[in-house]
């Protein structure tokens, strides 16, 4: 059998701690772990990742969207979804923030506005909340404080050089706003909902979209990094690592899955060993 669901309820909860618990001490300081889980299960899932990770390791819960509408009768809404559980490890871990590229429309609408040369902008608030008393943030800018409970988000002295360049719009009530062009956005930061659909013909059962894997090595790996998918299935995950310069180790149980990994790794010139091994109980 290719791939089965043989553990339900508390038995799978049980296996998957024990998985994370390993995954957490293998895990770099400055890596992170995503964990892909249908939503039946996925909130006692996230409860187990707070308890392994701790609630500061919390990043996000992604919604992804699967696939297109359904409309299967049934006594509840289509299922178009699945949760996407984000942890990190420390602190710090490695971003890279990739983007989604504008969709039609998209500059228009996020970047109303035209300066004297015709390029599109917007405006964004030059403070940031939380209130400080030291350091070049808390200062006066052209007379004005910071709000009450905020602070610039940059120097005075870096502030009042982007108010030389133009850089800095004034509104008619003398609030100052620091402009944003669309030309210097490599495109629209990633929010937690995704639409990243699964292949229509899929070449094993849980094949994952290659560009919802390719986001997620490029967003949080360096080349230097390791990415490990101890449930690899086709090997989806391993090509999108290999694709993009990181070493890659993937583990399956599943003959045909090691099989389907095999080739698709065979197809992109990937290099390779496999190592098989025996089971320990």
């Amino acid at each position: 059998m290719a791939y089965a669901d043989t553990l339900t309820g508390a038995d799978f909860l049980s296996f998957l701690r024990e998985r994370l618990v390993l995954l957490r001490d293998l895990l770099s300081d400055r890596g992170s772990i995503y964990l892909h889980i249908d939503t039946k299960i996925g909130h006692y899932v996230k409860v187990l990742m707070d308890e392994v990770f701790g609630l500061d390791g919390f990043r996000n819960d992604i919604t992804r969207i699967k696939c297109n509408p359904k409309n299967f009768a049934r006594t509840a809404y289509g299922n178009m979804k699945d949760m996407i559980l984000f942890y990190s490890k420390g602190p710090s871990p490695i971003r890279n923030d990739p983007r989604d590229p504008f969709a039609t429309g998209d500059i228009a609408r996020l970047y109303p506005k035209i300066d004297e040369h015709g390029r599109r902008y917007t405006t964004i608030p030059l403070h940031a909340p939380g209130e400080t008393n030291k350091g070049g943030t808390a200062q006066t800018f052209k007379g004005l404080k910071p709000p009450v409970g905020r602070h610039w988000r940059t120097r005075v002295e870096v502030l009042e050089e982007r108010d030389r360049q133009g850089l800095i719009e004034w509104s008619r009530n003398g609030v100052p706003r620091k402009r944003k062009y669309a030309k210097e956005q490599d495109g629209k930061r990633m929010q937690d909902v995704w639409t990243f659909k699964d292949p229509q013909y899929p070449s094993y059962p849980t094949e994952k979209s290659a560009a919802l894997l390719d986001h997620i090595v490029r967003a949080s790996s360096a080349p230097d990094s390791i990415v490990l998918d101890c449930f690899c299935g086709s090997g989806t995950t391993l090509a999108a690592a290999a694709k993009n310069g990181r070493r890659w180790i993937g583990i399956d149980q599943s003959p045909v899955a090691i099989k389907a990994a095999t080739a698709k790794l065979t197809d992109i010139g990937a290099t390779f060993n496999t190592v098989r091994s025996k089971p320990t109980r």
